[in-house]
């Protein structure tokens, strides 16, 4: 009797980490980079909602990191899952976003990148609370790193309006990397591995404990 319970509880383990790990669900992410040209110090702001923007200066370098749920293999519309805007120089960070729209056109050989993404302060993406980022790779590179990008919608490829408008941090976009691509388990399917394991590794103990103290 005990080896059966053993095998079946043995059984359902198996089984759930075969269903856990085809239930991985994967996800791309990519990044651009650039210097600011503009920032607070030159009149725009004061950055109220964030204040950390205060601390951004021209010529800084900048990274924007966007992660998608599922592949960027190709050209289309894609929604974001998160977007982190980080100025390390500053230090100054945005990630308040909630909602995050990538468009990829193909154009004479070229990709071109059309990013929106909306912050969940102020009032409304629509009056100035928003990341707006455009540019450009050779289509031969979407799935490459370090790649030469070349800024459009002069003279601020990437555009961060915070406060109604009031702050307007902007930047070129030179670099672009990725995508990179990464697996990330679902809860359910994790919570469903740990519990069938968790029940195995108790059934084990109480299975060997009896055996030790022997019938009654």
């Amino acid at each position: 009797m005990h080896s059966s319970i053993e095998s079946v509880l043995k059984a359902l383990a198996i089984t759930t980490m075969a269903f856990g790990f085809s239930a991985i669900a994967s996800a791309d992410q990519f990044a651009f980079n650039g210097i600011i040209t503009q920032s607070t110090p030159d009149g725009t702001g004061p950055a109220v909602n964030n204040p950390s923007l205060e601390n951004i200066q021209d010529l800084q370098a900048y990274t924007a990191t966007v992660v998608f749920p599922g592949s960027i293999t190709a050209p289309g519309t894609y929604t974001g899952s998160t977007l982190t805007f980080n100025d390390p120089s500053a230090p100054a960070s945005e990630t308040g976003f909630n909602s995050i729209s990538l468009t990829i056109t193909a154009n004479a050989g070229n990709d071109v990148f059309s990013l929106l993404a909306c912050l969940t302060l102020g009032s409304g993406c629509a009056v100035g609370n928003q990341l707006d980022a455009n540019f450009s790779i050779p289509a031969a590179m979407l799935n490459s790193q370090n790649v030469a990008a070349i800024g459009l919608d002069q003279p601020h490829p990437l555009d961060l309006l915070e406060d109604d408008g009031t702050t307007d941090i902007q930047g070129s976009i030179t670099t672009y990397n990725g995508p990179a691509a990464s697996t990330v388990p679902e809860p359910s399917s994790a919570m469903l591995l740990g519990c069938a394991l968790a029940a195995l590794a108790a059934a084990n103990r109480r299975l060997r404990g009896r055996d030790k103290a022997g019938p009654n």
